[in-house]
């Protein structure tokens, strides 16, 4: 059953699950486990969960491996079923302990997420039942607002052989919905992790 007409206002909310990726090691930051690398004290982990904690109504932290490093953040750590094939196999294998009508996805390395994420993304996900990012121009394709008729539509793709997200937003013409480039901040290098501290200090 799909929750996108559960309320004709559209901006009351259902109950959402937030799953954050943290699959993948940081091979340009030198192979460590990247959702707990250091910026300004924290773990980019510890940014991301406190920008969703009130934006949500649980979290989920969907791992790769090494999934000791991450009981101390005090949610659920699901570890991926395939961890090899990709962040699809993390959402997939996440999605089996949520229990909540809507889904966010986003990954654990963007610390800048905005406040008003969900809130942007819901009259979409209301009215089609699905909406990803679009961030300065790019479509960020892990950062997604699902109903449940979408999530059960994503992970059929995954069992079907669908590995690439992207390919699942464009065939369903997934709805982008627009914010500033400086919330989806991707850390994948030391040089990043600078740029973060920069903008950190700003802020």
């Amino acid at each position: 059953m799909s929750h996108r007409s559960a309320s004709s206002d559209p901006t009351e909310l259902p109950g959402i699950t937030a799953i954050i990726l943290c699959g993948g090691r940081a091979t340009r930051l030198g192979g460590i486990e990247k959702p707990l690398a250091d910026l300004g004290g924290k773990s980019l982990l510890a940014h991301v969960i406190a920008r969703l904690e009130p934006q949500v109504d649980s979290i989920v932290l969907s791992v790769g491996r090494g999934s000791a490093h991450y009981g101390g953040f005090g949610y659920p750590v699901v570890v991926d079923d395939d961890p090899d094939q990709g962040p699809l196999a993390g959402i997939v294998s996440a999605l089996a302990v949520v229990a909540t009508p809507w889904t966010l996805t986003t990954p654990a390395d963007t610390p800048f997420i905005p406040a008003n994420l969900v809130h942007a993304l819901a009259p979409s996900c209301h009215e089609r039942g699905a909406a990803v990012v679009s961030a300065g121009g790019h479509r960020q394709n892990l950062t997604m607002l699902l109903d449940e008729e979408q999530t059960a539509s994503l992970g059929e793709f995954y069992r079907v052989g669908g590995r690439a997200v992207h390919r699942w937003l464009v065939a369903g013409g997934v709805e982008e919905v627009a914010f500033p480039e400086d919330g989806f901040l991707n850390i994948n290098t030391p040089e990043d992790l600078g740029l973060a501290l920069s903008e950190l200090d700003r802020r």
